[in-house]
């Protein structure tokens, strides 16, 4: 008899979950409120393909998240689908934990095989980039100096775009 999927199995790190899942809610909405202001991360996926999906998830079966390029903007689709043209795998719930608390940069989780990708290597260096832009967004600098190499530029109308996914892209979707 084959084992039911339970999201979070009793007595097993529930609080990890659910702060993955969290991350991944809140990177999602990000992913799609930045896609449409922010000249940076436009350009990086002004030449991925219409239709372009991508998605992050825990192995074996934790939490995930996919995204895909609608109409020239960067669409949050949950956890619902299955497949994607890029996957970026997480090792394990710990080393997800560790990237998306700001523990560990995304340099040094690759260096150490915290995550696994599968699809188009250069499309996942394009997705990078635009991680390392969000991460700017979202994070203070203070934090944002310890896991990114070097940190994107500011100026003030960065900033507004900063509030704005702080105020309207995350909480509303917008």
């Amino acid at each position: 008899m084959t084992k039911a999927y339970l999201p979070v199995e009793p007595g097993h790190k529930w609080f990890k979950t659910f702060l993955v899942k969290t991350i991944l809610f809140i990177l999602g909405r990000s992913f799609h409120s930045a896609s449409k202001l922010d000249p940076d991360i436009k350009r990086e996926i002004a030449n991925w393909e219409e239709g372009f999906s991508f998605m992050m998830k825990v192995f074996p079966n934790g939490p995930r998240m996919t995204v895909e390029k609608w109409r020239g903007i960067l669409k949050y689709h949950g956890s619902t689908p299955e497949s994607a043209d890029l996957v970026i795998t997480f090792k394990s719930l710990e080393s997800a934990f560790l990237l998306f608390t700001a523990q560990c940069g995304t340099c040094q989780g690759f260096a150490e095989n915290r995550f696994i990708v599968n699809g188009d290597i250069p499309t996942a260096m394009s997705l990078t980039r635009c991680l390392n832009v969000l991460q700017g967004h979202l994070f203070p600098s203070v934090i944002s100096r310890l896991i990114l190499k070097r940190l994107p530029p500011m100026p003030w109308h960065k900033q507004l775009i900063r509030l704005y996914l702080y105020f309207l892209g995350v909480p509303f979707g917008l």
